[in-house]
């Protein structure tokens, strides 16, 4: 009997009218791929088709529905026979959603990967996850200082630049400054523009800067830095409500993060314990580890196996203006800031090549308008591997005699007394 589109189609019977479907469905388009469908050649499994007769009620079924106009009605009455029902479908993914966003906040509050939330059923020891939000935890520390001048004398130098600075021991710069209290305030991957944000912040809450120390380096203008929630800034710095902050927080997709949490709390594995509420500086406990069980076979795995970088990134151009406006701003607000250029590893040096470092140096010298920037670029080119950590971060045995360089052997006081 010609009485549907299938049979119309393919029995050789003259299309009516009824066979004809509205446009939203293209039914005649799912009957080729149904027909086409062979479940050998796209699986490969030794399963039969089933009977083209199933395939044929469905899509006049289909059919049927969006002629009649009765897919609504169809829809309530699936739900009485338990064949299909719309209205059970959401409501299972309307809870899968409830539990998954119920779940969510619980998670970063406990596993808590970025170290943002005061608890004290955090799973890892404090400051010691690789995803430690620095940036927010240091002004929070230094806000702190401010409000509740519990450090005595009151912090008044601050270190700041990239992961290299961050390794430097605040206490070294007793011998340049006796009379100030210096905190490590660098970030990883610090860039010059958020140093100068967090510097505006602060000072603006109260902190009262003396001196400043920045080690630069040519890859902190170079290397491109992925955002994430491992280094946003603290809201005074970025003017965020800090509800919004906090609550970004709580719902921060995080699983891989706290997954990784997990797993170094349970086997007790510290890569790097952030000093924050001492002196602000990082120490990384895994390569001190690594050196004192067996420092060659660390050099050769670090330094030996073709791990080197290989090539450079072009220069970031708004990197050098935001330095620009840090040393602007510094002068403006007559503190004694010291600029120099941070050790580099042979390798480091040799791929960006004489040209462009000569040509960061002059940028570093005519930004910072004094007449030379003490370079300590090859201060450790001599044995270099044993003087590393890694490519990019000197050891922390080397750091006095890199600030003998930068800020010379004399304290400040006695350079002071030669210069009268």
């Amino acid at each position: 009997m010609c009485n549907s589109a299938f049979t119309a189609a393919h029995k050789g019977c003259p299309a009516t009218d009824s066979d004809t479907l509205p446009p939203v469905v293209n039914v005649g388009f799912w009957k080729s791929r149904i027909y086409s469908f062979d479940p050998f050649k796209t699986f490969g499994y030794g399963f039969k088709l089933p009977d083209i007769g199933h395939w044929q009620l469905c899509v006049e079924q289909i059919g049927s529905f969006y002629r009649s106009a009765k897919f609504w009605s169809l829809r309530k009455r699936s739900a009485h026979t338990g064949h299909f029902s719309f209205k059970h479908c959401w409501l299972a993914a309307l809870a899968i959603c409830v539990v998954i966003g119920g779940a969510m906040p619980v998670w970063n509050w406990l596993v808590n990967p970025y170290q943002i939330f005061e608890n004290d059923q955090s799973f890892a020891e404090p400051y010691t996850l690789p995803a430690t939000n620095e940036r927010y935890l240091k002004v929070r520390h230094l806000l702190g200082a401010i409000s509740a001048n519990r450090e005595k004398p009151a912090i008044d130098c601050l270190l700041v630049g990239s992961s290299v600075m961050g390794l430097l021991d605040p206490r070294l710069f007793k011998t340049y400054f006796p009379d100030s209290q210096c905190y490590n305030l660098a970030f990883l991957a610090g860039r010059p523009g958020e140093i100068l944000a967090t510097l505006q912040a602060l000072i603006a809450h109260g902190l009262a800067v003396r001196h400043i120390v920045y080690g630069l380096e040519p890859f902190a203008f170079s290397d491109p830095v992925s955002e994430g929630p491992a280094n946003r800034l603290h809201p005074i710095v970025t003017g965020e409500s800090r509800w919004k902050f906090y609550l970004d927080y709580l719902f921060e997709p995080s699983l891989g993060d706290g997954i990784g949490t997990l797993f170094d709390a349970l086997n007790r594995t510290v890569s790097v314990r952030y000093h924050v509420d001492d002196d602000g500086r990082y120490e990384l406990v895994r390569y001190d580890k690594a050196i004192r069980t067996n420092e060659a076979q660390y050099v050769q795995q670090t330094f030996e196996q073709g791990r080197g970088p290989k090539a450079v990134s072009p220069w970031i151009n708004t990197r050098f203006d935001d330095f620009k406006a840090l040393v602007s701003y510094l002068k403006r607000q007559q503190i004694d800031a010291h600029y120099y250029l941070n050790p580099l590893h042979p390798s480091i040096t040799a791929i960006y090549g004489d040209s462009r470092l000569q040509y960061f140096k002059t940028q570093m010298v005519s930004i910072a308008g004094e007449k030379d920037i003490q370079d300590c670029t090859p201060l450790l080119k001599q044995n270099a591997n044993a003087r590393f950590y890694d490519y990019k971060h000197f050891r922390t045995s080397e750091s006095q005699s890199v600030l003998d360089c930068a800020l010379g052997t004399r304290s400040v006081p006695e350079r002071q007394q030669i210069d009268k």
